[in-house]
């Protein structure tokens, strides 16, 4: 009996030492650099608004504290958005020392906790600052024939900080910015394809450039002017130098609204240089040549033009949707005397678009009966007949009806002079006033509607004009 007894008490020891084992917390550890911190750790607090109000839809971020040495380091981070209270919770921290960002891009806000612990509990309650902003617009200079393909994403950091944005190029962008002294990292977005680059030999500082933001305050408004990223550039060359000689670049640049008055992003924009549309030698029509497009603030940028016919040109823009031209514009007329010596930007202003107009006409054959070498066959007469300083231009036989269409709306300028190249080269080379070989009549067209002219006449240049 003594001996079942004894056995009795020794299971239920080892049952009471087993439940008690089992509702024991065990403690899991996560590593980084040295840091443990306890699986069930969060990290919870509010965030307020400089005027007091709750930060609702603010984002905050927890990252990793940047480790940094030869190349630049992204610091890990997870993020969360604050309810309508302004409370924020991570479930569990990353590391027991982090950073903690917050971004209320509603307020133009911020907040940076550069280094805390848990401990600390400095995340408690949140007061955010304004924001400063820095603008600019990112192009990416690809090389042909290189071992890389980089694409047209990039992501755009505050060095080591959680204050990352994706940056598409050829568009503007904006990050907002807490006050202070900070380098701007820009590299690209798919990190594979930096892996890539590493291991194909490019330098670090060919892959990550760095832009200095130096004195920056609450509530400063920064535009930096167009950034270029590009693996040609020297090792050693940062993208401040880069600005710097983009700086030096002659440029022209505007704004595009659409017709509702908002930014038009991915409108074509051409330079017209030939405003008469002399050098339209080939062809029945004048072709539109996009040289690049709008951002998504509406703006553009174009190098100067290389040489000009004339004393002037203007710019011409057209928004397309399914291929078909829905708004259309035209920039004031930029002068040759702008641009002579220019080594900053010229302002093209900005320009609201409007619907097309479309013009009807026709052109009669008027013969002078002195000059014995014009004939009077309409097949034999060809003319060219255009608006002014944009890219309509046609050409076909006199005694023929003519359409334009995709015109800019009210006064315009119609162009009509000889469809012969030849004749006139000639003319243009000669002494012989211009007033003599074109012909220019007023219209004004109307918005979204078709405007329709009295047929004009036209008369062969005569040949006494070159005596």
């Amino acid at each position: 009996m003594n001996k079942i007894i004894s056995l009795l008490v020794c299971l239920a020891s080892l049952v009471v030492a087993f439940w008690g084992c089992s509702n024991e917390k065990v403690a899991g550890t996560v590593t980084d650099t040295g840091n443990t911190v306890t699986a069930d750790a969060q990290v919870t607090g509010v965030v307020l608004r400089v005027d007091g109000s709750p930060a609702s839809d603010a984002m905050v971020r927890m990252a990793r504290m940047a480790v940094f040495d030869s190349v630049l380091h992204v610091p890990e981070q997870i993020e969360v958005l604050t309810d309508s209270d302004g409370v924020y919770a991570f479930d569990s921290a990353l590391s027991d020392t982090f950073q903690l960002a917050v971004i209320d891009t509603s307020a133009v806000e911020v907040f940076y906790l550069p280094r805390t612990t848990l401990q600390a509990k400095a995340y408690d309650s949140i007061q955010l600052a304004k924001a400063a902003v820095v603008s600019t617009v990112l192009f990416f200079n690809e090389v042909e024939d290189s071992a890389v393909s980089v694409g047209g994403h990039f992501m755009t950091c505050l060095s080591g900080t959680p204050f990352c944005d994706d940056v598409f190029a050829a568009d503007s962008f904006s990050m907002l910015v807490p006050a202070g002294n900070w380098n701007l990292e820009i590299f690209p977005g798919d990190s594979m394809m930096v892996a890539r680059m590493q291991t194909l030999g490019f330098a670090d500082s060919l892959i990550y450039r760095s832009l200095s933001l130096d004195r920056l305050y609450e509530g400063d408004t920064i535009s930096l002017g167009p950034i270029v990223w590009s693996t040609t550039a020297k090792a050693d060359t940062l993208i401040k130098e880069s600005e710097k000689e983009a700086k030096n670049v002659a440029r022209i640049s505007g704004t595009v609204l659409c017709k509702n008055g908002k930014p038009c992003a991915d409108v074509e924009v051409m330079t017209i240089k030939d405003i008469y549309g002399f050098n339209f030698v080939e062809g029945d029509s004048m072709q539109y040549e996009s040289q690049t497009t709008t951002d998504s603030l509406g703006r553009w940028w174009l190098p100067l033009p290389d040489s000009l016919p004339g004393d002037s040109f203007r710019i011409e823009f057209r928004k397309l949707q399914d291929d078909i031209v829905t708004q259309v514009g035209v920039s004031r007329y930029m002068t040759a005397s702008e641009i002579k010596d220019l080594n900053d930007t010229l302002d093209a202003g900005k320009v609201t678009l409007t619907l097309p107009s479309k013009l009807v006409s026709g052109v009669n054959l008027v013969i002078d009966r002195e000059d014995t070498t014009q004939s009077s066959n309409c097949m034999v007469n060809s003319v060219v007949v255009g608006i002014k300083g944009t890219s309509h231009f046609v050409r076909d036989a006199t005694c023929d009806k003519l359409i334009l269409s995709g015109l800019p709306k009210g006064s315009q300028q119609i162009v009509l002079y000889s469809g012969v190249p030849k004749a006139i080269a000639k003319m243009r080379a000669s002494d012989v006033p211009m007033h003599y070989y074109v012909t220019f009549t007023a219209v004004s067209l109307p918005e979204g509607d078709v405007q329709e002219v009295q047929w004009m006449t036209y008369t062969p240049p005569n040949q006494n004009i070159f005596e």
